[in-house]
């Protein structure tokens, strides 16, 4: 079974989409539903079983240069999660009159959650779809971008799916969610690039959780219209702010997609990711 997956990345990759996709759509964002949090680590647990069978062995391993290396390379997205969590905290405390009472366990609970996302996340799209689709177009530049792209966008896309499957299509929400692809999508190219530098998986999966849970403050001090687990478009005044929201951060983040770009430029050829070359 190992031998045929090894020889068939591109059915491997679809094999990881298609069980990370059931889990994003079907299991709740919330750091209150412990269920949820357990299916998510469980999921986890198979998409790096997978990655394990196909050679991740590695890349599991927690280097400390190359996590230190991921925290700082991912420090300037940070930076914004950071700003946007104290605007959040701001107008929770100020829409609910006051900090929640249990503060202290929902930090704990969604820091929880954030951890489950960005190990399930980035197993699914960095640790199998991008290696999967690197195995098959990792000889060339051209092949590698392509392997970026197509696993970063999808990352976008999945964010905003029930938009693009059952929207109206409006102007205002058409482009929320082109720039919600967008800037989900600059993240994961960025997230790509330091993966394929370090080879430390723990590393980005970190920096997902810590971005997770900078955005889920919204959600932990009861913000209106937070924007968890896949609400990214909205309509009417909200929908007209957050199209602008999305306009300045897409503009935001165009610094970290120039130093991913500049990363990925320089990363050695062939590149199969942790797949096994079988021509070696």
């Amino acid at each position: 079974m190992v031998k045929t997956m090894r020889k068939h990345p591109i059915l491997v990759a679809i094999i990881g989409f298609v069980i990370g996709y059931c889990g994003i759509k079907f299991l709740p964002y919330s750091n209150d539903d412990y269920t949820g949090i357990l299916a998510r680590f469980g999921l986890s647990v198979v998409l790096i079983g997978i990655m394990l069978l196909m050679g991740a062995k590695d890349s599991l391993k927690i280097f400390k240069k190359g996590f230190g290396f991921s925290l700082r390379t991912g420090l300037y997205f940070l930076i914004i999660a950071i700003i946007t969590a104290v605007g959040a905290i701001i107008a929770g405390i100020s829409q609910n009159h006051g900090i929640p009472d249990n503060l202290v366990m929902l930090e704990l609970s969604n820091f929880i959650l954030c951890l489950t996302v960005g190990a399930f996340e980035e197993s699914m799209f960095r640790g199998v779809m991008l290696q999967g689709i690197l195995k098959k177009t990792g000889k060339t530049y051209k092949g590698l971008w392509i392997a970026v792209i197509v696993s970063s966008l999808l990352f976008g896309a999945i964010h905003v799916d029930s938009y693009i499957f059952g929207g109206s299509y409006d102007l205002a929400g058409s482009i929320q969610t082109i720039g919600k692809i967008l800037q989900s999508g600059i993240f994961g190219v960025l997230l790509s690039a330091i993966y394929l530098k370090t080879k430390n998986f723990w590393g980005i999966a970190f920096v997902h959780a810590l971005n997770d849970f900078c955005a889920f403050q919204g959600s932990v001090f009861k913000v209106e219209n937070a924007t968890i687990g896949g609400s990214y478009v909205h309509t009417g005044e909200t929908g007209g702010m957050m199209v602008i929201a999305y306009c300045v951060m897409t503009l935001f983040f165009l610094p970290a997609l120039i130093k991913a770009i500049k990363m990925l430029k320089k990363t050695k050829l062939p590149e199969y990711g942790f797949f096994k070359d079988d021509k070696k």
